[in-house]
């Protein structure tokens, strides 16, 4: 046993964990002091001295060893880390050999060795030292870059991802703004600066009547008339000088199958990044019923239902102007009452319905002899007025007559009977020699027709009935 302790211990030290030369002579000066620690106790015997002695021996070969590891090892490193720093930097300026039989001069030798064989080829390469340094600064810079374009190439990465997420919900917004403009009732449009459709949705081109295909890239000019599209051209530029929406209502447009009808057309400004305009987009409302609504409202307004004739409130206002275009032209102009004779007794016997078409044939046959400059008004149950205007015959009294002779006629009611007692009474005023004023005027024309009815006569003048009073 004691035999292979001998021969194992200095395999140990020439191969094993004390191979390293450094280490060696670290454990040689820890093993002589340690020996000369353990004579020392030998020789003094003393228990409590041989404690004192071997911790103070310990204690030193501590601070021993410590002094050779910060000598022989740190400190070589340190340089060596120094040189090394400094070759990596371009800089070959430091001469420093750090010798020594261990490890860490094997290390300098060849660290010192490198370097001269690295300034070597950079001399035999007509590199010198502040080449080599102007080229590893430009490295350093390049590997800077290198480390700003990753990070770039990172940012852009994250940042094409938040655009296509972007995009994702744009698509997704337009689907739904697609869809909800594909379901309403009013015309939806995109046009460029010129006025030329980019987009339109179905409603559009159903009320249009063209198809999809030819609607595409057509002109808004080319779906109305000239005035119309003046109108239009106006709205386009005033969108694009003050950058706000403005709407025209009225619009004329023209279908395909060249029928015309009205619209409300809003226009929009569509503008670029930079807020300028660059299209316009806006809703078409089709209001042609509305249209005929409020204009039918007009017409009964001023038009009898009925027979399609003025009404009172119509004949009022036809007289006014009259007096004024009497008052330039200084001519008379006159005015005629009329009353049906024996009327209810058509209601009585035929009912109201025979007298209702007579009525409507009395207004056709009315329509047919006066002029159309002429006035013819109902102004309720049987009673009628008209008001002549630019008479050209000698006097009123053959208008007069050709009335009484159109509504003497016999009238054949619901297609089989036959009335033949129907005559008219007219009275016959005139401006401004019987009256200035329309009340006057009209109370002088009832008076007259009154008479009329009252002598037989079938018309009478105002004026022949103020001078035989």
């Amino acid at each position: 046993m004691l035999m292979q302790e001998k021969t194992l211990f200095p395999y140990i030290w020439r191969n094993g964990m004390f191979s390293s030369s450094l280490l060696r002579k670290i454990f040689g000066s820890v093993l002589i002091v340690l020996t000369i620690s353990v004579l020392v106790i030998f020789f003094f015997r003393d228990i409590q001295q041989n404690r004192i002695i071997l911790l103070l021996c310990v204690t030193g070969s501590s601070f021993l060893a410590i002094w050779l590891y910060l000598k022989t090892i740190l400190l070589p490193i340190s340089y060596l880390s120094e040189i090394a720093s400094k070759i990596l930097k371009g800089d070959f300026s430091d001469d420093r050999y750090i010798t020594g039989q261990c490890e860490i001069g094997t290390l300098g030798a060849a660290l010192y060795r490198l370097k001269h064989d690295v300034e070597n080829l950079l001399l035999e390469a007509g590199i010198g030292r502040q080449e080599w340094t102007t080229l590893f600064r430009k490295s350093e810079q390049m590997r800077g870059q290198i480390y700003d374009l990753t990070t770039a190439k990172k940012d852009i990465a994250e940042e094409a991802d938040r655009i296509a997420m972007q995009l994702e919900s744009l698509r997704k917004s337009e689907d739904r703004y697609r869809t909800m403009l594909e379901n309403i009732e009013e015309g939806y449009y995109e046009t460029d600066l010129l006025g030329n459709l980019i987009f339109f949705n179905d409603s559009l081109y159903n009320m249009l009547g063209y198809s999809r295909d030819e609607m595409v890239g057509m002109s808004c000019f080319e779906l109305t008339d000239d005035d119309n599209a003046d109108k239009l051209s106006q709205t386009f530029e005033q969108v694009v000088d003050n950058g706000k929406a403005a709407n025209l209502f009225d619009l004329k447009l023209i279908r395909q199958t060249e029928k015309e009808f009205y619209v409300e057309m809003s226009v929009t400004p569509i503008k670029d990044s930079d807020g300028q305009a660059m299209g316009f987009r806006g809703i078409i409302r089709d209001v042609s019923a509305r249209r005929e609504y409020h204009e039918k409202l007009e017409y009964l307004a001023y038009h009898d239902e009925l027979t399609g004739l003025y009404n009172r409130k119509a004949f009022f206002e036809r007289l006014k102007d009259t007096f004024a275009q009497s008052d330039r032209d200084l001519r008379e102009k006159h005015v005629f009452f009329m009353d049906l004779d024996k009327f209810k007794q058509v209601n009585d016997t035929l009912g109201h319905e025979a007298g209702d078409k007579l009525l409507q044939e009395v207004a056709e046959r009315l329509k047919t002899v006066m002029r159309q400059t002429d006035h013819i008004c109902r102004l309720g149950g049987d009673e009628f007025t008209a008001i002549l205007n630019n008479v050209t015959e000698p006097d009123p009294e053959t208008a007069a007559q050709r009335i009484i002779e159109a509504l003497s006629a016999p009238y054949r009611l619901n297609g089989l009977q036959e009335v033949s007692f129907i005559n008219i009474s007219i009275g016959i005023a005139t401006y401004p020699k019987d009256g200035k004023d329309i009340t006057t005027l009209v109370n002088c024309a009832d008076a007259a027709m009154f008479e009329a009815k009252k002598i037989g006569n079938r018309y009478v003048f105002f004026s022949d009935i103020a001078s035989s009073d």
